[in-house]
C-alpha cells in the first residue's frame, strides 16, 4: 500500500487499528501546516517545531475521540495553537516582551486570558524558576536565542549531548515532555513524532499503565474540549 496516496479518513482508520505507518503518511501530510499554525502564536521557529511534535503526538493518543476522522488536518492544527499557546505561558519569564504583546495585539486577548477559558488556569503557575542555570541558560539559548544544540555546546564548550539532555530536562520540569527517550539532534519532526509514539505504543502494552493518562493530562486536556473532539471511538 502507498500510504501517501490514501485518504485523511483511510490513514486515520488504519492508524486506530495500530498502523503507525498510517500516522507517519498523517504527519508527513500535515508537518507544514501544523508548524505554520503553532508559529502563528510564538512567532519562533524552535517552539513552533516543538509545539507541532506535541500536538501531532497528543492527537495520536486521542485519535479515537475525533468525531470526522476525515478532518484530521483542521483539528491537529488546532492542537498546536493550543500547545504553542502553553509554551508561552510556560517560557513566560524568559519570552521576548515583543512576543507576548504580538500575541495580545493579534488575538485581542491576554495569553492568559485565552488560556483561562478553556480552563487552563493552572498553567498559569507554571515557571522555570526551578530549573537549574545550565539548564536555563540552554533554554535561553535554544529558543530565545535561536542557537541550534551544536551551536549551544560550542558556545557554552559542552558536548551536543549535554545539551540535549539538559533541554529534555528543561522541558520536562516546565511541562509534561512528550520527547522520545531515543530522539537524536537531526532528527526530523516526522522521526521524533514516530520514536515517540513507537514508544507510547510499547507503554500502552505493558500489564500496569498507570500513570499513562495522567502523565500527559495537562497536554491532552484542551484536546477534549475541541468540537472535533467527542467521546471514545
Amino acid at each position: 500500500m502507498i500510504y501517501s496516496e490514501q485518504s485523511d479518513n483511510i490513514l486515520v482508520t488504519l492508524t486506530l487499528v495500530g498502523n503507525q505507518n498510517a500516522y507517519e503518511a498523517l504527519v508527513i501530510r500535515y508537518q507544514r501546516a501544523v508548524i505554520a499554525s503553532a508559529y502563528s502564536v510564538v512567532r519562533n521557529t524552535y517552539m513552533a517545531e516543538d509545539a507541532a511534535q506535541d500536538a501531532f503526538i497528543s492527537a495520536w493518543m486521542k485519535l479515537d475521540t475525533l468525531r470526522e476522522v476525515d478532518k484530521y488536518g483542521a483539528w491537529v492544527c488546532k492542537i498546536a495553537k493550543n500547545c504553542a499557546k502553553n509554551m508561552l505561558v510556560r517560557f513566560r519569564e524568559y519570552l521576548d516582551m515583543d512576543m507576548v504583546l504580538n500575541y495580545e495585539y493579534e488575538h485581542g486577548e491576554s495569553i492568559e486570558e485565552s488560556l483561562t477559558v478553556s480552563g487552563d488556569y493552572d498553567l498559569l503557575h507554571e515557571s522555570i524558576v526551578g530549573l537549574s542555570g545550565k539548564v536555563k541558560k540552554v533554554i535561553e539559548l535554544h529558543y530565545f536565542e535561536g542557537l541550534s544544540i551544536s551551536e549551544i555546546a560550542d558556545r557554552l564548550r559542552i558536548s551536543a549531548g549535554t545539551v540535549k539532555r539538559q533541554l529534555y530536562d528543561g522541558r520536562t520540569k516546565i511541562g509534561k515532555d512528550l520527547c522520545a527517550m531515543n530522539e537524536n539532534e537531526n532528527d526530523t519532526l516526522v522521526e521524533k513524532v514516530m520514536k515517540k509514539v513507537r514508544e507510547l505504543s510499547m507503554w500502552r502494552l505493558k500489564d500496569n499503565k498507570n500513570g499513562f493518562e495522567e502523565a500527559y493530562n495537562d497536554v491532552l486536556a484542551d484536546i477534549d474540549k475541541l468540537p472535533e473532539s467527542g467521546d471514545k471511538n
